[in-house]
């Protein structure tokens, strides 16, 4: 019952559905990587001279000239530094507790999107071939009909190549989004281990006395 299913599935035009369905994933996953392309390219700060900036204003103890430095800043690692300025009165462990709060919701921010890649660079030549699969069925149920089933070899081989096409799409999915998905997932690492290399310098200028603030 369940392969005559099966059969009459197939031969409704489903192989070819799932196959422009796979293109329709194709498209959003595109769409996806230049938004989050731009996102990246908007969001970043120079570092380097942010780091060399802060320096010397927290040389100085200018938190607050310090705090002002970042209020225009967009970026991973200046979001999170902003966040752990805020609360720099309060000691190091403040600094530190709340610095990593602000990180890991900026790594929710910056990780838009990304779990629908994943998804897509795993998952689309599964459909591709789940796709194939269907348009193969359909085709020999219908090369076995014909003729009473003499059917040349030369018929058979131009079918089930048209029928690998879904799994080529697939395939062609997949390929990119993977690709895309681990270079932000790299960045993500970079601006994460930057915020940290920021905090640890307002960290390394807060002495003795701000760490007494606490109580």
């Amino acid at each position: 019952m369940i392969t005559e299913l099966i059969v009459r599935l197939s031969r409704t035009g489903a192989g070819e559905a799932v196959m422009w369905f796979t293109v329709l994933l194709s498209i959003l996953s595109v769409a996806v990587m230049i938004e989050r392309l731009i996102f990246f390219t908007t969001h970043k700060d120079d570092v380097r001279s942010l780091a060399a900036d802060l320096n010397k204003l927290l040389l100085g103890n200018d938190y607050a000239a310090a705090q002002k430095l970042l209020e225009t800043c967009k970026g991973f690692e200046t979001r999170v530094l902003r966040a752990a300025l805020e609360v720099a009165p309060l000691g190091k462990h403040a600094v530190q507790e709340l610095a990593t709060s602000a990180a890991k919701m900026e790594r929710l921010r910056f990780e838009r999107g990304l779990a629908f890649l994943g998804t897509i660079g795993n998952n689309a030549p599964f459909i591709g071939l789940f796709g194939t699969v269907l348009e193969i069925i359909s085709a020999l149920y219908e090369l076995g009909t014909q003729s009473g089933g003499n059917v040349g070899a030369g018929a058979v081989m131009a079918t089930l190549s048209q029928a690998l096409a879904a799994t080529a799409v697939g395939l062609l999915v997949a390929l990119p989004a993977v690709a895309v998905f681990n270079y932000f997932n790299r960045r993500i690492k970079t601006l994460q281990t930057g915020a940290e290399a920021l905090v640890h310098v307002l960290l390394a200028h807060m002495g003795p006395a701000e760490s007494k603030k606490v109580g």
